[in-house]
């Protein structure tokens, strides 16, 4: 059962990894990162037996149990664009706005290099049309197109789904270490009687 929790931290950065390249892989990415985080719950709650220490591992290991797929998915696309990338300047002509969860924004992008091409590339609030931009996509189109700024650095990118990941380790081996003993104090403390026969 102890096992899952480094089995997690191999699944959850795992499965955000997969995710990166596209639809084909959505379902298996998800399952990883579902069967990691579920794991990592449910040895958690197990080995750590005592109640409030299991709330308190749980609630510090929720953000980056949801982080570190989405933070791997990002460093995978970045560091691919980064290494087979070919930047292309252009100007931003539309923003497309989608509201659902959250607000996404769209930006289609007018290539200069290559005269009647566009590309819809993930964009902010902050970008507006005719701003001149340059985005890094992958010839085979291996992983979505980014602007050029956002993928030059899957370094730092990769250092914080480390910083992440280990902070999981840390808080949910923690809390099933110190759960685990306290269990065994008390069990020394107010040992079980043997039943009368």
């Amino acid at each position: 059962m102890a096992l899952w929790i480094p089995a997690a931290a191999v699944l959850l950065p795992l499965g955000g990894a997969l995710g990166a390249f596209g639809a084909w892989f959505v379902l298996p990415s998800v399952a990883l990162a579902l069967t990691g985080a579920t794991g990592l719950i449910y040895a958690t709650a197990c080995l750590c037996r005592i109640r409030a220490l299991q709330v308190a591992a749980l609630l510090l290991a929720v953000a980056p149990m949801i982080a570190v797929p989405l933070m791997s998915m990002n460093t995978v696309q970045a560091t691919v664009l980064s290494m087979r990338g070919t930047a292309h300047p252009g100007t931003v002509t539309d923003i497309t706005v989608t509201h659902g969860k959250g607000t996404s924004y769209t930006c289609e992008v007018r290539y200069d290099d290559a005269p009647g091409r566009t590309r819809s590339v993930a964009c902010g609030s902050g970008d507006t049309a005719g701003e001149r931009v340059s985005v890094t996509e992958d010839p085979d189109g291996l992983v979505r197109p980014e602007f050029t700024a956002e993928a030059e650095n899957p370094r730092f990118d990769l250092a914080m789904v480390g910083l992440a990941d280990a902070s999981l380790l840390v808080v949910s081996g923690a809390a099933a270490g110190l759960g685990a003993l306290l269990h065994l104090l008390r069990r020394r403390r107010y040992p079980v009687a043997p039943a009368a026969g």
